[in-house]
């Protein structure tokens, strides 16, 4: 049995329903906010903290919901260096999609394959899996894994938009696969939870990669 298990919160935010998850440590209190991606004054709404922010890829549907939270709050805000050219730009691209967002600062820290964040007394390691974009990222620990645009119940991210890859999204299932055990939760950032064993059955990109 885990002690310390993180409390998990999803907001479904924005035109494009994007899973904005509050982690909470439930020895100090400290919060996590995973892809505030619109919606901002909500998402407020249910904190009365933010020590950090982390983006697992800089795509405007997933930091569009940032600054209120960092003017509020001043946290601790992440992505992985790989993105950090795209959330530069991601109030043009939002535009030019025909959505509005407030361009959120650069983040205050970069995050790299490997990396350990620490949320109070959590850790969450940083998986990175570019493919839906250069930077994505999927946050784990605690047999659960926050998969961004990288991983959804029954699919995968889209790699037909600038700066995506299929190929490099192949790859970075087969590090899933082998990083994350069968019964792994999977909270991806669009649509309903899963688990890598119902992926490894019924996901059609996950299939071949199941033996």
């Amino acid at each position: 049995m885990i002690k310390n298990k993180p409390e998990i919160q999803k907001i479904v935010v924005g035109p494009v329903q994007t899973n904005c998850f509050i982690v909470k440590c439930p020895v100090s209190g400290k919060i996590l906010v995973i892809d505030p991606g619109d919606d901002s004054e909500y998402i407020l709404q249910q904190l009365d903290r933010v020590d950090f922010i982390v983006y697992t890829h800089g795509h405007f549907d997933h930091i569009g919901g940032a600054v209120d939270l960092i003017t509020k709050y001043k946290p601790v805000t992440c992505i992985h260096s790989a993105d950090k050219e795209m959330m530069r730009t991601a109030a043009q691209y939002a535009s030019d999609w025909g959505f509005k967002i407030k361009q959120p600062p650069e983040a205050t820290k970069l995050l790299r394959d490997g990396d350990s964040l620490a949320v109070g007394s959590l850790v969450f390691k940083v998986l990175h899996t570019p493919g839906h974009s250069p930077g994505s990222i999927c946050l784990s620990g605690y047999g659960i894994a926050f998969s961004g645009d990288t991983l959804f119940a029954g699919s995968i991210g889209r790699t037909d938009l600038p700066a995506s890859s299929f190929s490099d999204i192949q790859r970075s299932l087969e590090k899933i696969v082998n990083q994350f055990t069968g019964d792994c939760l999977i909270y991806p950032g669009h649509g309903s939870s899963t688990t890598m064993n119902k992926e490894l059955e019924n996901n059609p990109f996950l299939v071949s990669l199941a033996n």
